[in-house]
């Protein structure tokens, strides 16, 4: 198996951080970004600190903007924005996941 073997060429990996600032109330900036980013095709999975959406290229490019947009539509805020190339497939992830859960 080669070192790009398991990973899915197609897809882009985003990752993104919201920080709404100086806003009495976060969750309306950041559930606003969240569901501008999904409407734009990616598939999106809420965590704890980021949110992770991976899609193809225009998709996870247009979800960048769209969560962006309805973010500083509360006010100022501040997204860290993580891209990633050949995302690992659902099974490697599952075998690492198993893995560390041991």
């Amino acid at each position: 198996m080669n070192a790009r073997a398991g990973a899915d060429e197609s897809q882009i990996g985003l990752q993104f951080s919201l920080y709404p600032l100086r806003q009495e109330h976060l969750h309306p900036a950041i559930e606003a970004a969240v569901q501008a980013a999904a409407a734009e095709g990616v598939d999106v999975t809420v965590g704890r600190l980021s949110t992770f959406a991976p899609g193809d290229e225009e998709a996870v490019f247009a979800a960048v903007r769209a969560a962006f947009d309805a973010a500083r539509s509360f006010g100022p805020a501040v997204m860290v924005v993580t891209l990633s190339s050949g995302l690992p497939s659902a099974e490697t992830v599952a075998r690492i996941q198993g893995a560390s859960e041991r």
